[in-house]
């Protein structure tokens, strides 16, 4: 009988032996570039942005559309998604090392997927689509072309954005992790340097920037700081790539006091309820008033966001009287390179002059139900993150709410008074929200004669009515024209106020698939997709606003039949 130590020791040498044969076949696993061209970055995994941490990075494509996007390995098509926001077309494929990838912006798919997708928008006579193929109906083989890069979705311009994720959770991984090749040999920037000074009785935290001088490629020094008391560091700063102009997010971040670190962030992985407390990390009053973003390296009663590897005391320093402190801030990018600012703070008596606010104290442990002569402002629980200060104004048609100084947690409710009898009147007003370049529709609905909208925000806004219907025009072709030649047929649609909702198209009665593109306001159909063997075609598009405004654009035109 072997005893018991024995038989520890050859389990153990079991595990070791599994585990070092998995880690040799994670080694010798191949990745293929999602793109063929040089890998050059517009964003990378974690940069913080305007409403969330970003989940993958974005691939340059040289200004272009329609290059080559292929799988990094073989696995199975998951999902599909096809919307007129967020990511666009996009594909999903689950891989055989319980990975996920992500292919966004999409110009179109690949044959097979397109006919398969395609099928189904008929089926659905819906061009938003979102389908979960089965395993196997839709095999990749690594390497293969999945698709073609493009703009669609809430894209600025032509590029792809790609993410890695873990299957099982669906949390994304830093694709960078997975040997995506990115010449970089350029340092990270530090812009500016922020000391925040949280204080408890204080609403707003006071913060005061501190200069910064380069002493050589590699690092900053600044004056010496008296202060006492606790405090935070922000940063303004970015990354460039070898190949990419664009001022990316950094990879790693940490904070040494006296040698010690007392805070370590790195994007290796995020989860997707992190952007929920996006502007706890990022400094919100600052950001609504100066458009740009200061990151703290300190988070303050909250769980860690999952990119925060270490935080001793929340990152906050503790300056006492009498004492001096060494800080050293280091930033990193993927591959390595480093910037850091060096500074001394000695423990001084300071005079730190903190805001005081006017205004109405909503704590976020209670509801608030704030009437008006004919409005209402309505803040659940939870609608601020900390306790907050809102002042708020009526006009005659309009409600002014602010100062926007504190981060959302979640969205609250504006109430207008209706008292209009017209049913026509009551279905095409709505509430906007109004700057001094525009006005931005809000889904309204009509409840017990109040209109009522929940926003995220803070601002002016106002009662619009919108008795306008949409325009549609023809873009490629004129009325009783001959299209025998063309492949596609092309229409634009535009609605100046609440904005287009819906539209349907028919050839001969019946339904054909309009590609919609929100940015050019263009609607598209392909004559590959419907054969029609009459000559003469009649083509009706139905187009709806937000309000229930409705335009119908009917002509004919004439195309031949082609047998080939």
């Amino acid at each position: 009988m072997l005893s018991f130590k024995i038989k520890i020791k050859i389990f153990v040498s079991i595990v070791l032996i599994h585990v070092a044969t998995l880690l040799w076949c994670q080694k010798k696993i191949e990745y293929i570039p999602p793109l063929d061209i040089p890998i050059s970055l517009s964003g990378t995994f974690g940069e913080p942005r305007s409403t969330h941490f970003h989940s993958g990075i974005d691939i340059k494509t040289q200004g272009k559309e329609g290059w080559d996007v292929k799988s990094i390995l073989p696995g199975n098509v998951g999902r599909i998604r096809i919307s007129l926001g967020g990511y666009g077309k996009t594909l999903y494929i689950d891989h055989h090392n319980q990975i996920s990838t992500v292919y966004a912006h999409l110009k179109k798919f690949a044959p097979k997927i397109e006919a398969y997708i395609k099928s189904l928008q008929y089926e659905k006579e819906s061009y938003t689509l979102q389908q979960f193929p089965k395993k196997g109906e839709l095999s990749i083989k690594a390497g293969e072309i999945i698709g073609y890069s493009g703009n669609t979705g809430s894209s600025s311009g032509p590029h792809l954005h790609f993410e890695i994720r873990e299957t099982k959770t669906q949390k994304p991984l830093n694709p960078l992790l997975f040997n995506i090749p990115v010449e970089d040999t350029q340092r990270p920037q530090i812009q500016k340097l922020f000391l925040f000074y949280p204080k408890k009785d204080m609403i707003l935290t006071h913060y005061e920037q501190v200069s910064i001088n380069k002493l050589n490629d590699s690092t900053y020094h600044t004056p010496i700081v008296n202060s006492l008391g606790k405090m935070g560091f922000g940063l303004q700063m970015f990354d460039r790539q070898d190949l990419s102009y664009s001022k990316n997010g950094i990879y790693r971040a940490k904070v040494f006091v006296n040698g010690k670190p007392i805070v370590h962030f790195q994007y290796d992985q995020l989860d997707f309820s992190d952007s929920e407390k996006l502007f706890i990390n990022i400094d919100y009053p600052h950001f609504k008033k100066e458009k740009n973003k200061i990151q703290k390296l300190f988070f303050q009663n909250q769980k860690p966001l999952t990119f925060m590897k270490s935080m001793s005391e929340e990152g906050i320093l503790n300056v006492k009287l009498g004492k001096s402190y060494q800080v050293r801030v280091v930033i990193e990018d993927f591959s390595g390179n480093a910037s850091c600012i060096e500074m001394i703070i000695n423990g001084a008596k300071k005079k730190i002059n903190h805001k005081s606010l006017e205004g109405k104290l909503i704590d976020p442990k209670l509801d608030y139900n704030l009437p008006m002569n004919d409005k209402k402002v309505y803040f659940p629980k939870k609608t601020f993150f900390k306790n907050a200060i809102i002042q708020i104004e009526e006009g005659n048609n309009t409600l002014s709410i602010g100062p926007n100084l504190f981060p959302f947690n979640n969205p609250y409710e504006i109430h207008f008074n209706s008292n209009e009898e017209d049913t026509l009147k009551q279905r095409q007003t709505f509430i906007a929200k109004k700057t001094e370049k525009k006005i931005s529709f809000l889904p309204t609905k009509l409840d017990k004669g109040n209109w009522k909208t929940k926003v995220k925000d803070m601002g002016n806004f106002t009662l619009v009515r919108d008795s306008v219907s949409p325009k549609i025009s023809p873009y490629n072709f004129k009325p009783k024209q001959w299209l025998s030649k063309f492949k596609y047929l092309k229409l634009t649609i535009s609605d100046d106020l609440s904005g287009i909702k819906s539209y349907r198209g028919t050839i001969n009665g019946q339904w054909v698939l309009f590609e919609y593109e929100p940015k050019r306001k263009l609607l598209t159909y392909d004559f590959s997709d419907k054969v029609f063997k009459q000559t003469q075609h009649e083509l009706e598009l139905e187009v709806k606003d937000n309000v229930g405004n409705k335009s119908v654009y009917k002509t004919i035109f004439y195309r031949k039949y082609n047998l080939n």
